[in-house]
């Protein structure tokens, strides 16, 4: 199983390890990606944020891969200082966060909020 296909497998996996690990190995490939890979990424990303018919691990997953989007070029993980640009990728993010926070599951609910308030005025 090649890199890419490993991390969408392990971001969508119901064991919160295995998307831990789909986390670092998204960190790894994004980091060495050029642009158009990295585009790639992020429309990947949003492709699942966009999807009704989901479990929850895998909006979790998607939403965790956003945040190694945004945190990618800083050793700070903190997504308030982190998310300042206003690309597409992070203005529809940030729609979707809101969205999440009234997921049924605890664990995307917290995982939205992180982002979600780190953006309110």
């Amino acid at each position: 199983m090649d890199n890419v296909t490993e991390w969408k497998e392990l971001l969508k996996s119901g064991k919160k390890l295995d998307r831990e690990r789909g986390v670092e190995l998204l960190r790894n490939e994004y980091v060495a990606a050029d642009d158009s890979d990295r585009t790639r990424i992020e429309e990947y990303i949003l492709l699942v944020l966009r999807s009704a018919d989901i479990r929850w691990e895998e909006t979790q997953g998607a939403l965790l891969a956003a945040k190694v989007v945004l945190t990618s070029n800083t050793e700070n993980e903190n997504v308030a200082e982190c998310a300042v640009s206003d690309s597409e990728f992070v203005s529809e993010v940030k729609l979707y966060t809101v969205v999440f926070l009234e997921h049924p599951e605890y664990a995307v609910r917290i995982t939205a909020g992180e982002w979600h308030y780190c953006w309110l005025p």
